[in-house]
């Protein structure tokens, strides 16, 4: 995998749509609402952040991360703070990108990333963009293909009406495509028709 495109690919990750933090019991309601307002700064810039409506901030980079250890630490069990968190590291990975080598910042930051995306994996293992999310990951840090084509067919096997989750294993079949095993191809030509054969002629000029 050729670390400038491995670079490019991972835009994919900002483009990632955040989820809002979702209503609990009335007894809970005092600690979701310590949590929402602990995490709702962190929030916001995360999505002003991967909109590219803002540029990346190490300062308020900082902010976002402690606002978002603290309602963590509310609601342990709230699987979207856990993506959020994943995604704070992808941006820190994304706007330090060196050489994409083992050691790098980057690298560090997303083997962060893939900590939180386990760990929401864990407490909602069927949300299929979270998987596709991990796969990007794996690709991040050059993992193994077997690493990243394991989360690939999760999110293919639980995604496969939902149109984030279909471009992004698309996109990142097509980066891997040299190494994607025969069912991955078969999946991206049922879905895209010439598909196969576009990369064949990319890969002979």
């Amino acid at each position: 995998m050729a670390i400038p495109v491995r670079h490019k690919v991972l835009n994919g990750l900002l483009a990632t749509t955040l989820c809002v933090m979702a209503a609990c019991v009335v007894q809970q309601a005092g600690v979701l609402m310590a949590a929402d307002w602990s995490s709702s700064v962190a929030r916001h810039n995360l999505s002003r952040w991967a909109a590219g409506k803002e540029d990346f901030d190490d300062t308020r980079w900082q902010q976002a991360h402690d606002e978002l250890i603290e309602a963590i630490a509310l609601t342990p069990k709230d699987a979207t703070l856990q993506d959020a968190m994943a995604q704070l590291y992808s941006l820190q990975g994304q706007a330090v990108w060196t050489t994409g080598a083992e050691g790098s910042p980057e690298i560090e930051a997303y083997r962060n990333a893939m900590k939180y995306q386990q760990a929401s994996i864990e407490l909602r293992p069927t949300h299929a963009m979270a998987w596709a999310n991990l796969a990007l990951m794996h690709f991040a840090v050059n993992d193994t293909p077997e690493a990243l084509f394991k989360a690939w067919r999760e999110a293919a096997r639980l995604g496969p009406r939902e149109e984030d989750v279909e471009n992004t294993l698309v996109m990142l079949a097509g980066e891997t495509w040299s190494i994607a095993p025969e069912d991955v191809r078969a999946w991206v030509e049922a879905r895209r028709p010439g598909f196969s054969e576009r990369m064949q002629d990319t890969a002979a000029r």
